[in-house]
C-alpha cells in the first residue's frame, strides 16, 4: 500500500528492482516473429521466479517519495496494443567524416574507460570536425540517401528503440575551433522541423553553420557566449559551462503521450539515455570525457528557446569536455580481472 505523502524511515521495499524491458535474441539471418500473447504471459510469470542471491542494501533509512511510485504505476504498459507489430528496420551505418578523428582504441577499451567527469578544465578546445563527427553519430537514421530524412531509428544503438526519434538537442557551444560560440539545435527527426520553428523564438537564425556536413541537420540559432546561461539553467553547475559544449535534450512531448499513451513517458527518458551513452563513448573515443546533468531548470530552458506549452519538453542535460581528475577520489577498474583492466 503506497503512502499518500512523503514518508521517512526504514522501507527496504523501495530498493526493489523494476525491470523495464525484455531483450529478444534471434539467430542471424532468421525472420523475427513475435507472439505477443506468449511473451506477455511469460513476463507475468517473472514475479514468481526464485531469484538467486541477495542484493546489498543501499541505505539503512529511506525516504518514500509517494509521487514517484504513483507515477511508476501510471506509466506502466501492461499489454501490447491491438495491431502492434514487431518491425525490424533495415540496418544503416552511421556517417563518418574521418576515422583519424578518433584515438587508436578498440571498442572494448573505450567502453571500459567510460567514466562520468566530475569537473571540466574550461580550457580544452574541440576541433570543428570532431564536433560534427560526434553529432553525426547521434543521428537515429544513420547515413541517409538523397531525399531521405532523419527520423526512423535504424542506426546502432538507436535501433533498439521501436519508435521514430522524438528527442532533439539544444547545444550551447563554448569551445569548438572554427565555430562561433552560441546556441545551436540538432534536429534528430526532421519531420518535427516545421513544428520546432513554429513554437520556438521568432528571432532565431536557423542558419546552417560553416562546414556542416550535408547530412547533419544542425542549425545555429544565435551567436554569443552562452557559458553563464548554460551554467544557470543547469542548477548553476560550472561543469555545464567549462566543457567544449553542453546541451539540453528536447523531446516532442504532449502529442507523443496523446498518440501512444502515458507509457511513452519513461521511454522518452530511455531515448535521452541512449543518446547520452553515445555522447559518452564518442567523448572517450576522441580522448576527452562527458557527464550527464540531472539537475536543471526546465522552465528556464523553455524560456531560452521560446517554448510556451508542453508540445516540446526539456528532459535531460549533458556536457562534453576535457576532465579534471580529483586526486582525492580513488579510481578502480570498472571490470577487474587478469588482462582486462582498463
Amino acid at each position: 500500500m503506497l503512502p499518500d505523502k512523503v514518508v521517512r524511515g526504514k522501507a527496504p521495499w523501495v530498493e526493489r528492482q523494476h525491470p523495464d524491458c525484455a531483450v529478444l535474441l534471434f539467430r542471424a539471418g532468421s525472420k523475427p516473429e513475435i507472439d505477443y500473447g506468449r511473451m506477455s504471459e511469460a513476463l507475468r510469470l517473472f514475479d514468481g521466479l526464485e531469484w538467486v542471491g541477495k542484493a546489498n542494501g543501499l541505505s539503512k533509512d529511506h525516504v518514500v517519495w509517494d509521487v514517484i511510485y504513483r507515477t511508476v504505476e501510471q506509466v506502466q504498459r501492461h499489454n501490447p496494443a491491438s495491431g502492434d507489430q514487431f518491425i525490424v528496420n533495415p540496418w544503416r551505418m552511421s556517417p563518418a567524416l574521418s576515422e583519424g578523428l578518433y584515438k587508436e582504441l578498440t571498442v572494448q577499451e573505450v567502453v571500459r574507460r567510460r567514466r562520468s567527469a566530475v569537473d571540466m578544465d574550461g580550457v580544452h578546445v574541440m576541433g570543428r570536425d570532431t564536433f560534427y563527427q560526434m553529432l553525426l553519430h547521434c543521428l537515429p537514421s544513420g547515413e541517409v540517401g538523397p531525399g531521405e530524412r532523419q527520423g526512423p531509428q535504424s542506426a546502432l544503438p538507436f535501433r533498439v528503440l521501436p519508435w521514430d526519434a522524438e528527442v532533439h538537442a539544444a547545444l550551447f557551444v563554448h569551445r569548438v575551433s572554427g565555430l562561433p560560440k552560441g546556441l545551436y539545435f540538432l534536429v534528430r527527426n526532421e519531420e518535427h522541423l516545421d513544428a520546432l520553428r513554429r513554437v520556438m523564438r521568432g528571432d532565431f537564425e536557423w542558419m546552417r553553420p560553416e562546414g556542416c556536413p550535408d547530412g547533419l541537420p544542425l542549425y545555429r540559432l544565435m551567436k554569443g557566449d552562452c557559458q553563464r546561461l548554460a551554467m544557470q539553467i543547469s542548477c548553476f553547475q560550472e561543469i555545464a559551462s567549462h566543457g567544449c559544449f553542453s546541451l539540453g535534450m528536447i523531446a516532442r512531448f504532449e502529442a507523443v503521450l496523446q498518440e501512444k499513451g502515458e507509457w511513452m513517458y519513461p521511454r522518452l527518458f530511455w531515448e535521452t539515455g541512449v543518446l547520452g551513452q553515445v555522447l559518452y563513448l564518442e567523448a572517450h573515443a576522441v580522448g576527452i570525457s562527458a557527464t550527464g546533468i540531472g539537475c536543471y531548470f526546465d522552465d528556464a530552458v523553455h524560456e531560452v528557446l521560446g517554448l510556451k506549452d508542453l508540445e516540446f519538453q526539456s528532459l535531460y542535460h549533458f556536457t562534453v569536455g576535457a576532465p579534471v581528475l580529483d586526486k582525492r577520489i580513488m579510481s578502480l577498474p570498472a571490470y577487474p580481472g587478469p588482462g582486462i583492466d582498463a
